[in-house]
């Protein structure tokens, strides 16, 4: 509804502000639904970033996969562990108490290397239910997890940005 109302402003047409009038043939008088309360604001903290770790290529392409749930990480293919610690995304939402949401992630990542390379995060995931809302205190959080896939050579660390949104049902 919201959408409707700010097309038409951006259009440059009022919207019409019409009375119904009463039904006759009814029991009870039809009337307009009251408008929604607003809502709080949607506010998404980035409590951990996500990082793959280290890995070195021993072949033309690999992966790693890390698990949004487990924050397991699995080397796939032509690239060797080299250790480390990698850490799944954490994001920590505030909201409507009890307001349904939406959460959704890009279908790929590129990440770039201050030496050129580039190498792609891509099945992005989170461990949210299918159907995620607020908890009575107007918070959500939840982790999220994808495949970082290598298939040129590059060297040293890559980075990007995961853009996250959400926004209420």
């Amino acid at each position: 509804m919201n959408r409707v109302c700010i097309a038409l402003f951006l259009a440059g047409i009022p919207a019409p502000l019409v009375a119904e009038p009463p039904c006759l043939l009814c029991d009870a008088p039809t009337t307009k639904a009251e408008p929604a309360e607003p809502r709080l604001p949607i506010r998404i903290e980035i409590e951990s970033a996500l990082d793959f770790s280290r890995v070195a290529k021993t072949a033309p392409s690999g992966s790693v996969v890390l698990d949004p749930k487990s924050g397991q990480r699995r080397v796939i293919g032509g690239l060797a562990d080299l250790g480390g610690m990698a850490l799944r995304g954490t994001v920590r939402v505030t909201g409507q108490p009890l307001a349904p949401v939406r959460i959704s992630l890009p279908h790929r990542v590129t990440l770039r290397s201050a030496h050129g390379g580039q190498a792609e995060v891509v099945d992005l995931e989170t461990d949210a239910p299918a159907q995620p809302r607020f908890d009575s205190n107007g918070r959500l959080s939840f982790s999220f997890g994808g495949r970082l896939v290598v298939n040129a050579a590059i060297s040293g660390t890559v980075r990007g940005s995961v853009p996250i949104s959400v926004d209420y049902e």
